[in-house]
């Protein structure tokens, strides 16, 4: 039986993502803010050799996102935390995990980037751009893992429909917005053994945005 990492496994997306897998006969291991802090080197270090050696798969779904504001009215703090928050976790994640996969022989990455890196929206400047480092890192590692057989894909979802979304949505947005239940379809699809896909950037907007 396969088995892969969930990274934020128990966030609204998270969620969604691993029990979906385990009902497509993944085994799931899961790391969490619980657990420890993955902006850490040494913590994703620790947390990542706890798990099996054989893990062909890590979906990572830790990030987030803060108010929006103007640019010049963005401190420098703000853009940093940003990026911890949303880049610096990758970094770590598949820093860890690629010398796992080169031993293994192969592997697959999926990482969430956002609509925003296609779609620029006013006052998200420092989250934005955090989300097109994570595209950019994702590609990197695509073509450094071809000769290994690693593959690494990154979607970019528009608003998700989970319940921390349904709290602030006003009127019927929410009824196109894009389900947690479609993204783990396509996650499941980019790290079965079958598919040969690599360095794509993936949008998934619901009907209306863009």
């Amino acid at each position: 039986m396969a088995s892969m990492l969930i990274t934020g496994a128990s966030g609204g997306l998270g969620s969604v993502v691993t029990d979906y897998m385990r009902a497509n006969a993944w085994t799931v291991f899961t790391i969490d803010r619980i657990d420890g802090d993955l902006s850490s080197a040494l913590e994703a270090e620790r947390m990542i050799t706890a798990i099996p050696a054989d893990v062909s798969a890590v979906v990572h779904l830790v990030g987030g996102i803060t108010a929006g504001k103007p640019l010049e009215e963005t401190s420098m703090k703000e853009f940093q935390d940003m990026v911890s928050m949303n880049v610096v976790p990758v970094f770590n994640v598949l820093r860890a995990m690629i010398p796992r996969f080169k031993a293994l022989g192969y592997g697959a990455i999926v990482t969430i980037g956002a609509q925003s890196v296609v779609h620029p929206v006013a006052n998200r400047a420092a989250y934005t751009s955090s989300k097109a480092a994570v595209v950019a890192l994702t590609q990197a590692v695509a073509e450094e893992g071809r000769p290994f057989s690693i593959r690494a894909n990154c979607i970019l979802p528009g608003t998700i429909r989970t319940p921390a979304n349904l709290d602030w949505a006003t009127g019927t947005a929410a009824d196109e917005w894009i389900l947690p239940e479609q993204i783990a379809e396509t996650i499941h699809h980019l790290c079965s053994a079958t598919c040969g896909i690599s360095g794509a950037v993936i949008p998934m907007f619901a009907k209306g945005q863009f």
